[in-house]
């Protein structure tokens, strides 16, 4: 399947004019660097582990209450 894949890839690239190629390899680059940023995180990481942090920030210091009224004092 993977050569069928490979295959379909470069009839269709052929077809494509330079500045379209030129988009075509930059996602390519994205993906390969995605992948092997992938590849170097351990798979090991729990979704509660990412959690917290921020509160000992001087952004994030206070009340969640205070917090919160500030956010919205910047956005009226």
């Amino acid at each position: 399947m993977m050569s069928t894949i490979s295959e379909r890839l470069f009839e269709t690239v052929q077809t494509l004019p330079e500045p379209l190629l030129a988009e075509v390899l930059d996602f390519a680059d994205f993906l390969r660097a995605r992948q092997l940023n992938m590849l170097s995180q351990p798979a090991n990481i729990s979704l509660a582990s990412l959690c917290g942090g921020l509160e000992n920030t001087k952004t994030f210091s206070g009340s969640p209450l205070g917090l919160q009224q500030q956010l919205r004092n910047e956005w009226s």
